[in-house]
């Protein structure tokens, strides 16, 4: 098994790599390579840990690192190459990140030492400290992250805005940002969302409210005039103030470190850029609030969570001797405005978490059938219907986020 892990990762490749860490002279002299843990898991790829021993001059070293490569299921390689992630993701690192890190030398970003035709090469963040505390959706389930994780997570968001502010990314990589990789790349995003609404959203609002209105405005989830209104939610808009999105930005993608003596988060970095995105940058916060909050969290605490991110890139923008021409009331106003992008987070996507087999759970791969599934809009009406009836949570939620589209 361990010699069949290594085919998956070129020695040519680990060698220049550990030059990258240790300098030019450092010379390769045998490597290992493990398969990821669930903390570093990604849903389009393939994560690898590899350890290497090198020599530089009389002085050995060990050190590790993370290769991220294509998947292993067909399902989702189907979905990686519509969607163009890998190439993406490259893009990213290769063209964006340095004028990022030169904009902000603490930027909260997983370095990239490599990058090869749908091969990546990053830090290992789990050997300087950091962890994941949500390692699959399901994890959402119980009460994982509070008020402290949630804050971390939006002010690290702000600093990665702040540190692209001033860069027309459009401009600057057409080639990268002129579609959205979610939703233009490819319609299975669509199409999953089209499923969802009609196995899970639509067959509780019947079962629940019983009501034409109701039924109607879960159903208009599915239509063409929704699926457009996110979709250019998604673009660049020219009131607001556009910054590189990451895309992706809830728990899953972001590593924490914590004071080992309290226990209070001290630090986030990012990670998996797949869909990263040219927008204002209340489409991260809202994809991130929508997906890793209850909605009673939501409401009690959204104000303080939207200060808590303004204050924070208004200070670093300062830092970065940018100055602002926008308000905390337009700010406010632009984030009520995409209400359609959150609910789709809210209605649609969170469902996932409360479905029985719908995920992996710990360390279990990904199988197959669960993609598939995941794809098909879950496991069919009778499973929505069952879970709403017996899990008091996800009733609670569904019942809120029906509410929230038909108040919409």
């Amino acid at each position: 098994m361990a010699e069949e892990m290594r085919t998956l990762v070129a020695q040519e490749d680990v060698a220049a790599v550990a030059k990258c860490i240790h300098g030019p002279d450092a010379e390769l002299l045998e490597y290992e390579v493990e398969k990821g843990t669930a903390t570093v898991q990604g849903f389009l790829s393939q994560i690898l840990r590899v350890v290497i021993k090198v020599q530089v001059g009389e002085q050995n070293f060990t050190s590790k690192f993370v290769a991220k490569r294509p998947p292993n299921l067909e399902s989702q390689m189907k979905m990686v190459n519509e969607f163009g992630v890998f190439k993406h993701e490259i893009g990213i690192f290769e063209r964006c990140a340095p004028i990022l890190w030169k904009t902000c030398a603490d930027l909260p970003m997983v370095r990239c030492y490599l990058t090869k035709e749908n091969l990546i090469y990053m830090e290992d963040l789990k050997e300087k400290g950091f962890v994941a505390l949500i390692q699959s959706v399901v994890d959402l389930r119980e009460d994982v992250l509070t008020i402290e994780h949630i804050k971390m997570g939006i002010r690290t968001l702000a600093k990665f805005h702040a540190a692209s502010v001033g860069v027309n990314w459009l401009e600057e990589f057409p080639d990268i940002f002129t579609e959205d990789v979610m939703f233009e790349k490819s319609d299975i995003m669509k199409n999953v969302i089209k499923q969802c609404v009609k196995k899970i959203v639509v067959p509780i609002t019947k079962h629940h409210f019983n009501d034409e209105k109701f039924v109607k405005s879960s159903e208009w989830l599915a239509s063409e005039e929704y699926l457009k209104i996110v979709t250019e939610i998604c673009k660049p808009h020219p009131k607001f103030l556009n910054v590189l999105c990451h895309g992706d930005s809830w728990a899953n993608n972001m590593m924490f470190k914590f004071d080992p003596e309290t226990g209070n988060p001290l630090e986030i970095k990012l990670i998996d850029f797949q869909i990263s995105r040219y927008a204002p940058g209340n489409r991260d916060l809202m994809y991130f609030i929508y997906v890793c909050c209850t909605p009673d969290f939501r409401k009690n605490y959204e104000k303080e969570l939207l200060n808590t991110y303004w204050s924070f890139f208004t200070e670093e923008c300062s830092r970065q001797h940018f100055e602002l021409t926008h308000t905390w009331e337009q700010f406010c106003d632009d984030f009520d405005s995409i209400r359609p992008f959150g609910l789709m987070m809210s209605a649609i996507m969170r469902p996932g978490i409360f479905m029985d087999g719908a995920f992996p759970e710990g360390e279990e791969e990904l199988t197959d059938e669960q993609f598939q599934t995941m794809m098909d809009g879950g496991s069919g009406e009778e499973q929505a219907i069952m879970t709403f009836k017996n899990n008091p949570k996800f009733r609670a939620e569904m019942i809120s986020a029906i509410e929230e589209v038909a108040e919409l």
